[in-house]
């Protein structure tokens, strides 16, 4: 019976400790069990704690949840409360023994599975639900802005799991069990609010829209007067198909919207098919349609398409030795202690250089540069780094290096070099050694002279001066041709949201924003606010932010302020609309 009723009693498996370790092992070959002293004292805990169990509350739909947790070194436990009228009233209780390894983890990894069974076991309660996690030890609390590399798998299994229900993580002291003050600041998740039928016959009696549809004779609504039996007030439907669906006036008509579409955030499509099985009004399609478009949650967290710029060209040089790619390879294997290379490519000739380093720093970088390029050139040329140019260079050292299967890379480096030199290349038309020689150099394995040399040396070098005034620059080719695309919206909205680059976690928003445009530097380029700093950013990561108009004829007569995760945006800033001649679709635009 105990058992039957174990997940109504609080910590029932601390208790019930001693008397599962005595049994344990007997039931297979029916070994009799020494009653203890100690066992006495555990079975009367337990009938006492039975008898007191607490009495617990009908659950309600309405109020907000709550789930604390604890663990101990032989037992982790849960309740779930429900805060009705500022008061902590208990759902159910959860506890569970510890396995002998699970006794062994460390007070974190205790705790933290004390939330992730928690969550399990009471997960037909809680999904869906706004809920928030108690834990008296905190360094909970911050387990989600932990790095991925700081936790083990374990540990990011589970908060993975636990991420999916809720990651407001919250710390009291062991003393305490209510924290009424703290449940009123759970606004992160708005759950969907029902429509009061005697509202909208209120709204009814007013709404000039309504009044005009009763007289005209071109509409397709059949609205026809019904009673409601609780109050006795009068509300217009339409029944013209098979369901009858209550007229919503105006003040009602963005609560209907996010009363359905803050639940899973659907299209504007499924969004309108979903409102209009159960309500009805005029220009329906068109409303719900632009406000699942201005949503800010959809647009920080859905990803249609990303705009892909075509690339910057760099303006080809006149001469040789003047404009040069750098980029460092490495870390590398270690090799007489050089781990990285420097590498120098001429973007005239294509010549390449690449200088062992030891490290990375600026001050390695600038001498290496200076000793091995600076003392062999004209004059000091415009550097450009990590551009496709160096980059694909070094991947084809990388490779070369590579194919040779040499672990002391620095000795095989001077052949790879003068191979890279030699080779010919298809988009010159000669190697690079030629350009920069006037003829090629002597290979491994080549033993019979190609070309006779001039006796007089005069003769090539004034041949070898007139060969390279004829010879023209040719710009680097893009092997890949990307489809471009770029959001015509672009170039008039005055805010966007941003694309966050790098690692991100499974529920994690891909876009911030809306961020304020504070100059458009180029098509491939925008100036925009982030958190109160200026900062350049490419347009592959932004795409325009769409902001809903809310005046007061058709806003919620409970409404609140548009929400923003971005300071940038006030709660009573105007908005204007633009229409460009292209698109009859609205574009709003921020007053500054």
């Amino acid at each position: 019976m105990v058992n039957f009723c174990n997940r109504f009693l609080k910590g029932i498996a601390s208790i019930q400790a001693l008397l599962q370790n005595a049994i344990a092992g007997h039931k297979r070959n029916n070994a009799p069990v020494t009653w203890t002293t100690e066992l006495k004292q555990s079975f009367q805990q337990v009938k006492e704690h039975f008898a007191r169990s607490t009495l617990l509350a009908f659950p309600d739909s309405k109020a907000i949840l709550s789930l604390q947790t604890d663990a101990s070194d032989k037992a982790i436990g849960a309740v779930l409360q429900q805060n009705s009228n500022e008061i902590s009233q208990p759902l159910s209780f959860f506890s569970k023994k510890l396995t002998p390894a699970q006794t062994r983890y460390s007070a974190y990894d205790r705790e933290l599975l004390a939330i992730y069974a928690a969550i399990k076991h009471f997960r037909f309660m809680i999904e869906g639900r706004n809920f928030h996690i108690i834990t008296d030890y905190k360094p909970l609390v911050y387990a989600f802005k932990k790095k991925a590399d700081q936790m083990s798998s374990r540990q990011t299994r589970q908060l993975l799991f636990i991420s999916e229900f809720s990651t407001d993580i919250r710390h009291i002291t062991g003393t305490e069990n209510i924290v009424a003050d703290a449940l009123s600041r759970i606004d992160t998740i708005v759950m969907p609010t029902s429509i009061d039928m005697q509202e909208i016959a209120e709204l009814q009696s007013t709404d000039e829209e309504l009044q005009q549809l009763k007289l005209s004779t071109s509409t397709s609504l059949k609205l026809k007067k019904f009673t409601l039996s609780e109050t006795a007030a009068t509300i217009y439907c339409d029944t013209s198909g098979e369901d009858i669906r209550p007229y919503i006036p105006k003040l009602l008509r963005r609560r209907v919207f996010d009363m359905m579409h803050q639940m899973s955030h659907p299209s504007g499509r499924a969004t309108h098919r979903q409102v209009a099985q159960k309500f009805v009004w005029l220009s329906m399609a068109k409303d719900i349609k632009e406000w699942a478009r201005t949503c800010l949650a959809c647009q920080q967290s859905k990803i249609h398409r990303h705009n892909h710029t075509s690339l910057t060209k760099i303006p080809v040089p006149d001469s040789r030795f003047e404009h040069i790619h750098i980029d460092i390879v490495g870390p590398l294997p270690p090799s007489k202690e050089y781990k990285y290379l420097l590498t120098m490519i001429n973007r005239f000739t294509r010549w390449p250089e690449a200088v062992p380093l030891q490290d990375c720093t600026a001050n390695t970088v600038a001498e290496a540069f200076f000793t091995h390029w600076e003392r062999n050139a004209a004059g000091p040329p415009h550097t450009t780094q990590k551009q496709t140019g160096s980059s694909k260079d070094g991947r084809t050292l990388k490779s070369a290096l590579m194919c040779h299967n040499e672990s002391q890379w620095i000795e095989t480096l001077p052949v790879v070099l003068l191979g890279l030199r030699t080779c010919y290349k298809e988009n010159l038309g000669t190697s690079a050694a030629e350009l920069v020689y006037g003829t090629t150099l002597k290979v491994p394995g080549e033993f019979f002279p190609q070309e006779e040399m001039p006796n007089n040396p005069r003769i090539f070098v004034e041949d070898f001066r007139a060969i390279m005034q004829k010879l023209q620059p040719r710009p680097t080719t893009h092997h890949i041709k990307p489809k471009l695309f770029f959001h015509k919206d672009l170039h008039n909205c005055s805010h966007v949201f941003l694309k966050v680059e790098g690692t991100r976690r499974p529920l994690d928003q891909p876009y911030t924003g809306p961020h304020k445009i504070i100059k458009r530097i180029s098509d491939k380029v925008f100036n925009i606010e982030v958190n109160g700093r200026s900062i350049n950013v490419t347009t592959d990561r932004l795409k325009p932010a769409y902001i809903v108009i809310q005046d007061s004829e058709n806003a919620p007569s409970d409404s609140s302020p548009i929400p923003s995760t971005s300071s940038n945006v006030q709660a009573g800033t105007e908005l204007k609309t633009y229409s460009g001649p292209a698109t009859k679709r609205k574009m709003v635009h921020f007053v500054d």
